[in-house]
């Protein structure tokens, strides 16, 4: 039997509908949870069922009387208060906020430390990594998803690094991880943006063609160092490119072109053997040895007496006629130079932690927000944002500190002792 219904109907400002319901009547219904981080409750009078309670999608953390707004200073009334996702115990905004720390390079730990200073828990201050690690595994996907690439631009620049783990029983130390980073030029583009940083234990060419695989789209150049890993991945990702070398004379998309800074230090360091590097007639020919198949020819032929340097240009030169001939019709985009900046401040985010990180999955969802850091696109403002839009339409998120690392070992979680699946690791 259906219960009574209050007078008035409709919904009213700053009471959300009924999930089961949207038609009916809903009132404010008390709270619930534990002092200091009450939650309001409410009530709907359906027209056809009995009434039932519920606590919305995001429930608003009760404030105090004559609590204000920060930013604008408005007052604001006990029940509109943050809204706060559901099972956790700290606001949409609080969680944002160590979402973005962690993308500038702040320690697991320390954002942890100050998510829970900023919730005005100050009688359990402690230094938790494990909660900031959960959110990178369950809220980055989130905030991250609207920043992601959907293909692959007109340019590409590869370049990657590598972390090793030391072994001091061995004094030795062996490969932990490895970092691969693509910067991306849209056609017409001068600027660019990172279009890539994914994390694999080797910078192997399957582990390129691997990240090349993960967007659809085919670039017309790809610059890198000349590193053989990253040509061979291109012709694995994309098969038209010739087997043997797309160093030819012939078009081939995406068309490898060496990094002509690299190609000039490298002569630098030659020359400076033979005192070359301080003659500013030498230095002239090489800074126009890249730019056309003329330039590079006279530069052969100035440095022809020099066995170290003529040896060089003799095994670079079926790459370097080719991109110089090919130089004027491609994109004008030269250098790796942009996604070695890039490299540079991912490191100085993950450097201090690089140690402790084994996750393959966390991991690479922490690389998805300093990507979103380096292009200016980490905001707090933005990730909450987007977090109450996708909770409120739907999206579920794990329950705090349940995210544990899995191995093939039975572990205890929850008090319970349970099976571990195997997932993948960055460390193998």
């Amino acid at each position: 039997m259906a219960g009574g219904r209050p007078r008035g109907s409709g919904q009213r400002e700053g009471i959300p509908a009924c999930p089961r319901h949207p038609t009916g009547h809903v009132v404010r219904f008390g709270t619930y949870g534990v002092p200091g981080a009450k939650r309001q409750t409410y009530r709907c009078y359906p027209t056809r069922s009995a009434p039932h309670t519920f606590t919305g999608t995001l429930a608003r953390r009760m404030l105090l009387a004559d609590a204000e707004c920060d930013q604008c200073e408005s007052h604001l009334q006990p029940f509109q208060g943050p809204p706060t996702p559901p099972r956790f115990d700290f606001t949409v905004r609080e969680a944002a906020t160590a979402l973005v720390e962690v993308a500038h390079g702040i320690s697991y730990s320390t954002a942890a430390y100050n998510a829970w200073l900023r919730g005005g828990r100050h009688e359990e201050l402690r230094r938790q990594a494990q909660l900031a690690a959960n959110w990178v595994e369950t809220l980055a996907p989130i905030v991250t998803a609207p920043l992601a690439e959907t293909t692959w631009p007109e340019t590409i620049v590869c370049d990657s690094t590598n972390y090793f783990y030391f072994d001091p029983d061995l004094d030795s130390r062996t490969q932990a991880f490895a970092v691969l980073a693509v910067w991306g030029y849209e056609a017409g583009s001068t600027r660019g943006r990172l279009w890539a940083l994914h994390a694999t234990h080797t910078a192997m060419d399957r582990d390129w063609a691997e990240l090349f695989e993960q967007l659809p789209g085919t670039p017309a150049l790809v610059v890198c160092d000349g590193a053989p890993q990253i040509a061979k991945g291109v012709r694995m990702r994309w098969p038209q490119v010739s087997a043997h070398s797309n160093w030819s004379p012939a078009s081939a998309e995406p068309f490898v072109f060496r990094c002509e800074h690299h190609l000039r230090a490298n002569a630098l360091q030659r020359m400076a053997r033979y005192g070359l590097d301080q003659v500013p007639d030498a230095v002239a020919k090489l800074d126009k040895a890249f730019q056309s198949p003329q330039g590079w020819a006279a530069f052969r032929r100035y440095v022809s007496g020099c066995i170290g340097v003529d040896a060089w240009c003799q095994k670079l030169d079926a790459q370097v006629r080719a991109q110089a001939s090919w130089r004027p019709r491609l994109p004008k985009h030269h250098s790796n130079g942009a996604v070695e900046a890039a490299l540079v401040m991912m490191k100085s985010a993950i450097d201090d932690r690089h140690a402790v990180l084994r996750n393959k999955f966390r991991t690479n969802q922490l690389l998805e927000l300093v990507r979103a850091n380096i292009n200016h696109q980490a905001d707090v403002a933005t990730f909450a944002r987007t977090l109450r839009t996708s909770l409120e339409a739907g999206a579920t998120t794990e329950r705090q500190l349940s995210c544990v690392d899995r191995g093939t070992r039975t572990m205890q979680v929850n008090g319970v002792l349970v099976q571990a699946a195997v997932v993948s690791s960055l460390r193998q």
